[in-house]
C-alpha cells in the first residue's frame, strides 16, 4: 500500500470520527434533561446536578440544537417536556445509566489541597464541599487557610481562592466575585439602633481588618463629616473580626457573603445602607504544583456554581492523570 493510499485512508477515517462525534450528544446534556424529566423543574434540575440555572438551560438549549427538535414546551407555570422529547428519554434513559455506571469505576483519584480565604472557605465553600466531595469520592481534599490576610506564600498548595486587588492577582488568575463592605454590629452594641448616620456609626467602637484603610474609605465615601478614623483591634482573620462583632465588641465591615447567616438569624444588624465596593475580590489563582485532572474538576464546579462559563485555556490546567 503507497504512502499516498495510507494518507487517504487516514483522513477518511479522521472524517468519520468527527462525524460520529458530532452526532453523540454529551452525557451532561443528557443527564440534564434526563433529571428534568424526573424532577419537572429546572431548579430542582439544577439542585440535583449541583450545578447553576443558567447552566441547565445552556445544555438544554445547545441539545436542542444538536438533536433538531424542541426539547421543552414553555408556559406561565414553567416547563415541561414535549412528547417528542419524553421518547427520547424513555429511550436514551437506560444507556445513560450504562454509561454513568461505567464512568464512576474511572474516578478521580490522588489528592487536592486548597487554600482558602476565611471569609470565601466558611460562608461560600463549607455548605457546598459536600456536593464537590460526592461527585469525586476518590479525591482526598485538603483546606489550608492563608497564614496573613490575602497572602499566597510560596503558591505550594494546588488552587488557592484569595481575596486581592487585581493588581496583586498572579498572571491566569480568575476573577470570582465582588465584595461591597457596609457597617454591621451586634443589636445589643447601639442598644437595638439602626439607620445610624455616618458619623454615629464611627463614633462606636471600630474592629479593622488588615489596618484601617477599608473605614476611611467607607466614611469618607458614606459622607462622614468627621475626618479621623477612631482606633481598634485590627484582624488579619476575617471570622475572627466577625466573631467579635456577633459577641458584641465593636462594629465591623460587613459584607453580603460573611454577613448574611448573622444578620439572618439577628446576631448582627445593619446600621447604614451605604455600601462602599472594595478594590479587592475574591480570585481563583493556581498553585505552582503540576496540572492535573483534580486541579481542573475543582475549577470547573466553581465557576460552574458562581455562574461562570469555565475559560479555553484554563490557568488550571489538566494532566492526563490526578
Amino acid at each position: 500500500m503507497t504512502r499516498k493510499k495510507i494518507h487517504v485512508i487516514r483522513y477518511k477515517f479522521s472524517f468519520y470520527l468527527k462525524w460520529i462525534h458530532a452526532l453523540i450528544p454529551s452525557t451532561s446534556a443528557l443527564q440534564a434533561l434526563v433529571n428534568l424529566a424526573q424532577t419537572g423543574s429546572i431548579t430542582r434540575t439544577a439542585e440535583k446536578m449541583r450545578l447553576t440555572q443558567s447552566a441547565i438551560s445552556h445544555k438544554i438549549k445547545a441539545l436542542e440544537g444538536q438533536l433538531g427538535f424542541a426539547l421543552l414546551d414553555r408556559d406561565g407555570r414553567g416547563v415541561r417536556l414535549t412528547h417528542r422529547a419524553r421518547q427520547y428519554v424513555a429511550e436514551v434513559g437506560p444507556a445513560l445509566e450504562v454509561l454513568t455506571k461505567a464512568g464512576d469505576r474511572s474516578e478521580l483519584t490522588g489528592s487536592l489541597t486548597l487554600n482558602i480565604a476565611p471569609g470565601f472557605a466558611a460562608n461560600w465553600l463549607a455548605p457546598r464541599l459536600s456536593g464537590f466531595v460526592a461527585s469525586h469520592p476518590g479525591l482526598a481534599v485538603t483546606i489550608n487557610t492563608p497564614r496573613g490576610y490575602g497572602d499566597l506564600g510560596r503558591r505550594r498548595d494546588d488552587i488557592y481562592v484569595s481575596f486581592l486587588p487585581p493588581d496583586q492577582a498572579p498572571h491566569g488568575a480568575r476573577h470570582l466575585m465582588d465584595v461591597a463592605f457596609f457597617p454591621v454590629a451586634a443589636p445589643g452594641l447601639t442598644g437595638g439602633g439602626r439607620n445610624l448616620s455616618p458619623d454615629e456609626v464611627l463614633a462606636l467602637p471600630l474592629l479593622h481588618l488588615d489596618g484601617r484603610k477599608d473605614w476611611a474609605a467607607w466614611s469618607k465615601a458614606a459622607g462622614a463629616l468627621g475626618g479621623q478614623i477612631p482606633d481598634g483591634v485590627v484582624f488579619q482573620d476575617m471570622q475572627i473580626m466577625a466573631a467579635a462583632a456577633r459577641a458584641g465588641q465593636g462594629a465591623a465591615l460587613g459584607d453580603a457573603l460573611t454577613s448574611a447567616t448573622a444578620l439572618e438569624r439577628g446576631e448582627l444588624v445593619r446600621l447604614h445602607p451605604f455600601e462602599w465596593h472594595s478594590p479587592r475580590a475574591y480570585w481563583l489563582i493556581a498553585g505552582d504544583t503540576p496540572p492535573s485532572d483534580g486541579k481542573a474538576a475543582f475549577e470547573e464546579w466553581v465557576l460552574h456554581a458562581l455562574g461562570r462559563q469555565p475559560a479555553g485555556n484554563s490557568a488550571i490546567g489538566t494532566s492526563g492523570s490526578s
